[in-house]
C-alpha cells in the first residue's frame, strides 16, 4: 500500500511563511471593513448535514461534495459554501432576531474540482450576508461592499457579476432541455467554461 504521509491531497495546499501572513492580513482587513459597516462575524461548522445542501437552490452538485457519515450513519458533508449554513442559523438560532441581519464570515469551504482545473478543493471564503432587507438600497449596499472588499484586497482588474437562479431556470425552460443538458450548462457556467458553453 502506498504511503501518502508526506504529500497533501489533490486540491489542497500548505501556506508557508509570507504567504500565510498575507492570507491572514487580507482576512483581518476584510473583517475590519465588514465590522465598520455594522456586520457581525459568524462561524459555522466545517461539517454540515447533507440535507442542508440537498436542494436545487444549493448551487452545488452532489458529486462535488466531500461526504462522510457520522456514528449514527447520517450523511455529512464538508461545507462547500457559507451561504446555506448561515441561512440555517438565521432560520433557527437567530429566528427572533431584529431584521435586517448583517453577518460576515471568513472560513474555508470544500468542493471537489476537476483535476487540472486550476482551482483548489479547499479555499478560503470571505463575504457578507444581508438577511431581511430588500429593494434597491439593500442591493446597493451589498454591491458596494463587494467593490470595497475587492479594492481593499488590491484586485487590479475585476468584474462584478450579478446573477439570479431565476434567470438560469427561465433560460433553460425556454430551451426545452433535458436534465442532463441543464446540468452540463450549469457546470459550464459555474466553471466559467465559455468555450464549452458555446459548443
Amino acid at each position: 500500500m502506498k504511503n501518502y504521509s508526506k504529500i497533501t491531497p489533490e486540491g489542497t495546499r500548505d501556506y508557508l511563511f509570507e504567504e500565510s501572513d498575507a492570507l491572514r492580513a487580507v482576512e483581518r482587513q476584510l473583517a475590519d471593513l465588514f465590522k465598520s459597516r455594522g456586520y457581525k462575524k459568524i462561524v459555522t461548522p466545517t461539517i454540515e448535514f447533507f440535507d442542508v445542501f440537498n436542494r436545487e437552490s444549493a448551487g452545488t452538485l452532489p458529486e462535488a461534495l466531500y461526504t462522510m457519515t457520522d456514528a449514527y450513519g447520517r450523511l455529512l458533508v464538508l461545507r462547500p459554501d457559507s451561504t446555506l449554513p448561515i441561512a440555517r442559523v438565521a432560520a433557527t438560532r437567530l429566528k427572533g432576531a431584529t431584521l435586517p441581519l448583517r453577518l460576515y464570515y471568513n472560513q474555508n469551504v470544500f468542493s471537489r474540482r476537476p483535476k487540472l482545473s486550476g482551482h483548489n478543493d479547499e479555499t478560503s471564503q470571505s463575504g457578507i450576508e444581508l438577511i431581511g432587507a430588500k429593494g434597491l438600497r439593500a442591493d446597493l449596499e451589498v454591491i458596494t461592499m463587494a467593490i470595497q472588499a475587492l479594492e481593499l484586497c488590491g484586485a487590479p482588474d475585476y468584474q462584478i457579476e450579478i446573477g439570479h437562479a431565476g434567470y438560469f431556470k427561465s433560460l433553460c425552460a425556454s430551451l426545452s432541455c433535458d436534465e442532463e443538458t441543464v446540468s452540463a450548462i450549469y457546470d459550464c457556467l459555474e466553471s466559467k467554461n465559455f468555450v464549452a458553453l458555446n459548443t
